[in-house]
């Protein structure tokens, strides 16, 4: 992404000291932890490895032999093969992540050996099957998503500048993306939510600096801009089928704001190589370029659900989709509630925008497009059979929407900085105090565990927090060096606090930080002491005494406890 919207100081301004430590902390959090459960077998993680390992050793897209070498999963296909009798196993999965981990394990399978480490047989001992496959995890989650993943954090706070100059503000607006949602979370894994939302969006400022370029008659857009928004836009559906609305909407969106037709075709043959990989994933795997697998589910309970209306996708479910907004347990607001101020945009993207006319019209268009493409990802996650996700932190589908609602939030508070100066100040404390409501209940958690069970709705209280004062943490930077210790991720975990709380008090006048501090404070406070009280609830985030609820969440607890890596010694 490039800066190219109007005001702020722009993409060519001098880094802030303060940024360049931000950015610091932020990438030793973002590669310091290794949250991992072999034994739970997580299938939004595994299938997909599966099928890059196939690729590479196999050049194939079935994952029959990785099966066999490193255990069932879910989220795999069943399809028939041409003799009587014949089947293989593919993944259900959008294929990019698979598809982009592939000269990277390729490159695994080469220097793993030189130490001793040759890739296992199926015959091989199970110990060194395990030791494969967790570390051929952790080198593909680092190179494919954790440090792609932190890069887009760089590239959304330099894109930023063109739409605020306040620092603070800025760097609320990405410690909320990044450090406090579920962003985070799916940063450590090799799994595609947290990767949607950096093409997602990427797509979309692409296209709003080129409608902004378009009307202040600035250097004009080119061809090579608007092929990137239409591959950003189609890589989204290629990593989620689910996205697909978002995509077209985004590819509609950049068809308007680059225009001229030589740009306008640009775009299109950005569309169209990750369609034209999808359909050939499809057809490769199960036998036509307009299927997907998820009807032939290798799982019959899962196949069974996925029958159900248009691949699993029915009507809209109002209760569905006031539970993935507000939800303290699962929902976006409910567990990042800055990303609540993303509906500023509202009233001061569309109503009270700017003065100027044509500003103003360009503010509309923008607001309008991002707010469109939400409310399409949100009925269709509202709409699916499976809406909740099963095991997850946050909204794992909704995994796209966080730094949308970050840079809503960022546009209605300038806007409510030019009409309403005075109040700017108490607003800027408030998303502040939000921002690191949201550190602390999912960034903290995101830090400890990739997915939870439904069941546990106050992740803090019922598992972080007893399991840190057991001595089970997850694996972390400081294994190389030393014995598995608490103390590097609790360290982790004061990273993680003091670049939020950086971004909170950086570019704040002095003599207005201690009003700021205190206020942040406040509204912190009050949002993160409720959910880090043990107060019995369902998976909807409301509260239930129903004993059996309580003996679900302790029989999980404790199988989590006995999958747990690495474990305490015995």
């Amino acid at each position: 992404m490039v800066s190219g919207v109007d005001g702020g100081d722009g993409g060519r301004s001098r880094r802030e000291p303060l940024t360049r430590v931000f950015f610091a902390l932020t990438f030793v959090v973002y590669i310091g932890v290794f949250p991992y459960l072999a034994r739970l077998n997580n299938p939004n993680e595994n299938v997909r490895t599966y099928m890059t390992m196939a690729l590479v050793e196999e050049a194939t897209l079935r994952i029959d032999a990785m099966v066999a070498r490193h255990g069932w999963v879910n989220d795999m296909a069943k399809i028939a093969g041409p003799a009587p009798g014949e089947s293989h196993l593919y993944s259900v999965k959008g294929p990019a992540v698979s598809y982009a981990g592939v000269p990277f394990y390729w490159l695994f399978t080469k220097v793993a050996p030189a130490f001793g480490r040759p890739i296992p047989g199926v015959d091989a001992p199970e110990e060194a099957r395990a030791r494969w496959l967790r570390d051929a995890t952790f080198f593909l989650r680092i190179v494919v998503v954790q440090l792609p993943c932190f890069a887009f954090l760089v590239a959304l706070e330099r894109w930023l500048r063109g739409t605020t100059r306040d620092l603070s503000l800025r760097l609320t607006a990405v410690a909320a993306v990044g450090l406090g949602t579920n962003y985070l979370a799916y940063s450590h894994m090799f799994a595609s939510h947290a990767l949607t939302a950096a093409t997602a969006f990427a797509s979309f400022a692409l296209a709003t600096n080129a409608l902004a370029a378009r009307d202040a008659a600035s250097a004009s857009p080119t061809p090579r801009h608007a092929y990137a928004a239409g591959l950003a836009a189609a890589l989204t559906t290629l990593l989620d089928y689910h996205t697909l609305p978002l995509t077209l909407l985004l590819a509609a969106y950049a068809a308007y704001s680059f225009r001229t037709p030589r740009l306008v075709v640009a775009v299109a043959l950005g569309l169209l190589g990750p369609a034209l990989l999808m359909l050939h994933f499809q057809w490769r795997a199960f036998g036509s370029p307009f299927a997907t697998g998820h009807r032939s589910s290798e799982n019959e309970s899962y196949a069974a659900l996925l029958q159900q209306g248009f691949l699993g996708l029915g009507i809209p479910n109002g209760r569905a989709a006031r539970l993935l907004a507000l939800s303290r347990s699962f929902g976006l607001f409910g567990t990042a509630p800055f990303m609540a101020l993303g509906l500023l945009a509202i009233p001061f993207g569309l109503l009270f925008s700017s003065d100027l006319p044509i500003q103003r019209t360009r503010e509309r268009i923008v607001t309008g497009a991002w707010l469109t493409g939400m409310a399409l990802l949100w009925l269709t996650v509202s709409a699916a059979v499976n809406w909740r996700g099963g095991w997850t932190i946050g909204p794992r589908y909704l995994g796209a929407a966080p730094p949308f609602f970050a840079y809503g939030a960022v546009t209605g508070l300038e806007q409510l900085r030019r009409l309403r100066p005075r109040a700017f100040d108490m607003a800027a404390a408030v998303a502040a105090g939000t921002m690191l409501a949201g550190v602390v209940q999912t960034g903290v958690v995101s830090l400890f565990v990739s997915s939870l069970p439904e069941e546990i709705a106050r992740p803090l209280p019922q598992l972080v927090a007893p399991f840190v004062r057991e001595g089970l943490v997850p694996y972390h930077f400081a294994d190389a060096l030393f014995a598995h210790a608490v103390w590097p991720w609790l360290a982790l975990v004061a990273l993680l606090l003091a670049a939020a709380v950086l971004a909170a008090v950086a570019g704040v006048p002095r003599a207005k930080l201690a009003a700021h501090l205190v206020v942040a404070g406040i509204v912190a406070g009050a949002l993160v002491v409720p959910i880090a009280m043990d107060i019995p609830a369902t998976p909807g985030g409301e509260e239930s005494p129903e004993a059996d609820m309580q003996a679900r969440r302790r029989a999980l607890v404790g199988s989590i406890r006995d999958a747990w890596e690495p474990a305490l010694p015995r």
